[in-house]
C-alpha cells in the first residue's frame, strides 16, 4: 500500500474564505487565543498564540473572527469526494487533512509522477495551501506532509530512515509532552526510537507510543473510507461581496472543480444545475443551466454559467453561491486521445456550441428536431429543447425539405408536373393511416425527376380524384 497525505495548515482562514490575497490583516481564534493569521496579520506582527489584546496591541485594525469547525469539516468533505477520482479509499483527517491509499491507483494514472502530476493540477485550482507526504502507512505519509517532506518514501525499508530525521514536533502532542521532549534532549523521531518502548510510553503517555508504532507499520493502522455523495449541494461564502459578474468567476471555478471531481469519482455526469445567488437583504436569485447532453468538464459548465449570468443583471451584490446538482446520470469513460491536443469531435462541437446559445439566448432560441411515432409525414417530427438534438430515422427515405403543406401538382394522363414531366424513379411506398383521430390520409409516395435534375417527393391520393401533390425536395 502508499498513501498520500494532504496537509492543509490553512484551513481555518480558506475554509471561510479568510484567504484572499486583497483582504486586509485578519486573523482566526479559538479559546481566546490566535489560531492562524493570513499575510497581512503576520507582516504586522500577528502570530499564532498570542490573545486578542495583544494582537490589537499590535494592529488595531485587525478584525478577529472565531473558528468555524463545522464549515471547515464541511470543506473536507467535499475535498473527499473531489479526491475519489484518485483513489477508491479516501479518509478525511480532521480537522485539516486527507489521507488516500493511492497504491491501487499507480497503474491507472501511469504511476506516481503523472498521478501526482494530474493531482497538482486539479487541487491547485481551489486555492488552497498544502504539504503532501508520500509513505507505506497512513500515519508515516501525515507525518512527512507535517514536516513538509514531500519526497516520497515507497518502501517499508526505507522509512524509518526517513522518520527518524523528522523533527519530534511533528508529532500530535500536547503543548506539555512536546516540552518534555524537549527538556530531555530529545529533538528527532530518532531520539524517541532510541529509548526503551516501555520507558517512553511510561514517560509521555500511550498516545506517542502509538504514534511511532503507526508510523512503523508495526501496529495496524486502520482508516474509515469516505463514501462520496450521491448529490451534489455545495454553499461557499464570498469573502467580499461581488457587485458584477467577473468577481464571481473565482468562486463559480472553485465550486465546479468540485463538482467535476465528483462526477468523474461516480463516473457520472449532470445535465441540469441550480446555481442561486444569495444576497444580504432579499431573496436569492435562482439560476438553471441545463445541457443537452450529460457532461462534466468544469470549463464548459463554467462558460455556460457566465453566458447564463450575462442575461440576467445582477439583483444586488452577491455574498453567497450555493450550486445543486440533484441528479447525477450515469455518463460513459472519457476516452484519451492517441495524439495530443485532439480536437473535439464534430457531434461534440456542435452540442457545446448549442449549450452556449441556449446559455446565453434562452432554452427556447435554440430547437432541435426530433421524430414522433406517427407514419404521417407533416407529422412525425417536433421541435425539441433542452436535450439531446439526436433523431431516430424515419421508415424509408425522407426528404430534407418537407413543405409545411402538400403542393397540388399539374397531370396529364396519370402522370405529374413540375417544371416539365417527372419521371418517377421510386415507389410507390404506400402510407395508409390515421382513422383514429378522423385526420387519416391513403397515400402512394414516389421519389421522381424533373428536366431539370431537380429531385422531389410527391404522392398520389388512392381516394378520391386520384390527385397528385408535392411534399418535399431531396438535397
Amino acid at each position: 500500500m502508499l498513501w498520500l497525505a494532504l496537509y492543509l495548515p490553512e484551513l481555518p482562514l480558506e475554509a471561510p474564505g479568510c484567504s484572499s490575497p486583497g483582504q486586509g490583516a485578519l486573523a482566526v481564534t479559538e479559546h481566546q487565543r490566535i489560531l492562524r493569521g493570513n499575510a497581512a496579520a503576520a507582516a504586522g506582527g500577528v502570530h499564532s498564540g498570542q490573545t486578542p489584546s495583544e494582537a490589537r496591541a499590535l494592529m488595531p485594525e485587525l478584525q478577529l473572527l472565531p473558528r468555524q469547525r463545522q464549515e471547515e469539516a464541511r470543506c473536507l468533505r467535499h475535498l473527499a469526494d473531489w479526491g475519489y477520482q484518485f483513489s477508491n479509499h479516501v479518509s478525511p483527517r480532521t480537522p485539516d487533512g486527507l489521507l488516500l491509499e493511492i497504491g491501487a491507483s499507480l497503474r491507472l494514472f501511469g504511476g506516481l509522477p503523472a498521478l501526482l502530476g494530474h493531482l497538482a493540477e486539479a487541487f491547485d485550482g481551489f486555492g488552497h495551501s498544502y504539504c503532501r507526504g508520500i509513505a507505506p502507512t497512513p500515519t508515516a505519509a501525515w507525518l512527512l506532509a507535517r514536516a513538509g517532506d514531500s519526497s516520497p518514501v515507497e518502501t517499508p525499508r526505507a522509512l524509518r530512515e526517513r522518520l527518524a530525521q523528522l523533527p519530534c514536533h511533528v508529532l500530535e502532542l500536547l503543548p506539555g509532552q512536546l516540552h518534555a521532549l524537549q527538556g530531555l534532549g530529545l529533538h528527532t523521531l530518532a531520539d524517541c526510537l532510541q529509548l526503551p518502548r516501555r520507558d517512553l510510553a511510561r514517560r509521555f503517555g500511550r498516545p506517542l507510543l502509538l504514534q511511532l508504532e503507526h508510523a512503523l507499520g508495526e501496529r495496524p493502522d486502520p482508516r474509515p473510507a469516505h463514501q462520496p455523495a450521491s448529490r451534489f449541494d455545495r454553499y461557499l461564502e464570498l469573502p467580499a461581496e461581488a457587485g458584477d459578474i467577473q468577481s464571481l468567476g473565482f468562486a463559480l471555478q472553485r465550486i465546479l472543480r468540485e463538482l467535476a471531481g465528483l462526477l468523474r469519482a461516480r463516473e457520472g455526469g449532470v445535465q441540469k444545475l441550480a446555481l442561486e445567488l444569495h444576497h444580504r437583504r432579499q431573496a436569492p436569485t435562482c439560476l438553471e443551466i441545463g445541457l443537452l447532453r450529460p457532461g462534466r468538464d468544469p470549463e464548459h459548465l463554467l462558460t455556460l454559467c457566465q453566458h447564463r449570468l450575462e442575461r440576467e443583471p445582477l439583483a444586488a451584490p452577491v455574498t453567497a453561491l450555493q450550486l445543486r446538482a440533484g441528479h447525477i446520470l450515469p455518463l460513459p469513460p472519457e476516452p484519451v486521445p492517441l495524439l495530443p491536443h485532439a480536437e473535439q469531435a464534430p457531434a461534440e462541437k456542435q452540442a457545446h456550441l448549442s449549450e452556449r446559445l441556449q446559455a446565453r439566448l434562452g432554452e427556447h432560441a435554440v430547437t432541435g428536431l426530433d421524430t414522433v411515432a406517427d407514419h404521417r409525414p407533416e407529422r412525425a417530427w417536433c421541435p425539441q429543447t433542452g436535450t439531446s438534438f439526436t433523431t431516430q430515422a424515419a421508415p424509408g427515405e425522407r426528404p430534407a425539405w418537407l413543405l409545411p403543406h402538400p403542393q397540388p401538382l399539374d397531370w396529364h394522363q396519370g402522370h405529374p408536373f413540375w417544371h416539365g414531366p417527372l419521371r418517377l424513379e421510386c415507389g410507390p411506398e404506400r402510407i395508409e393511416t390515421g382513422w383514429w383521430d378522423g385526420d387519416d390520409i391513403s397515400r402512394d409516395y414516389y421519389q421522381a425527376r424533373n428536366p431539370r435534375g431537380s429531385r422531389v417527393w410527391v404522392f398520389r391520393e388512392r381516394r378520391g380524384a386520384r390527385r397528385w401533390f408535392l411534399h418535399g425536395f431531396f438535397a
